[in-house]
């Protein structure tokens, strides 16, 4: 007697490609236009270090006011290189991270949606209105005990090129706003949608057999083909001796 074959169940296909939102695309083009502008303007500010450091030593040395105050070549060059060398430093190492961070948000990396938040916390934070705080405030040049707050800050601002300027505030404007958009999009519902942990497919894999079938053999019930006839027909008879 023949059992009825056991029923199959449906298999799990496997999960496709993740589709991405669009403000998971805003927060990657976000952090990619943020990097870009860091490095011009770490670019901008060592193209033009050299000249304004000539330009500022032939302002400061040649102040009457400051012609007893010590002041001396090394200490503007020490002054200058400083000041520029850590923005610029800071905005091209900023914009590596920006830019690792959007191809790991791009793939729905969870990691990089994590790390996202904190360096554009830091960004909001410490470069973008802490550099906006230092773009309106003044700069203190101390030589010999003696501070030369207003002579430095002008003099600075009267050698950096008005086009470096303009790439800086716009960089600086841009963190701001650019930070507070990557906070805000990578925490909305579709954006957590994007990030969630796939779920493994139950059931059997595609293209395995069921649970207790042997590859090759017939399913549960069932005779493999050509040990008996058809239904209706009686099998033929032993061949003789």
């Amino acid at each position: 007697m023949a059992y009825p074959p056991a029923p199959q169940y449906p298999q799990s296909p496997p999960p496709g490609p993740k589709t991405r939102p669009a403000v998971v695309t805003a927060v990657v083009w976000t952090q990619i236009l943020t990097a870009v502008l860091l490095v011009a303007s770490g670019i901008a500010m060592f193209s033009v270090m050299s000249s304004v450091e000539d330009t500022v030593k032939d302002q400061l040395l040649s102040d009457p006011e400051l012609a007893n105050s010590g002041l001396t070549d090394d200490n503007v060059n020490s002054l200058i290189t400083f000041t520029f060398a850590l923005i610029a430093g800071v905005y091209v190492i900023m914009a590596i991270f920006y830019v690792v961070l959007a191809l790991l948000v791009n793939k729905g990396n969870r990691a990089g949606r994590i790390l996202s938040w904190i360096l554009s916390g830091i960004g909001l934070l410490c470069c973008g209105i802490g550099g906006l705080v230092g773009q309106v405030g003044s700069m203190t040049a101390n030589v010999n005990g003696q501070e030369y707050q207003d002579e430095a800050t002008q003099a600075i601002e009267d050698a950096t090129p008005a086009w470096v300027n303009a790439i800086d505030w716009a960089t600086l404007i841009v963190l701001i706003v650019g930070s507070l958009v990557i906070i805000i999009l990578l925490a909305v519902p579709a954006a957590n949608e994007f990030f969630r942990k796939e779920e493994q497919p139950m059931g059997p894999y595609m293209g395995q057999p069921p649970y207790g079938q042997q590859p090759g053999q017939p399913p549960y019930g069932q005779q493999p083909p050509g040990d008996q006839p058809p239904y209706g027909q009686q099998p033929p008879p032993p061949p003789q001796q």
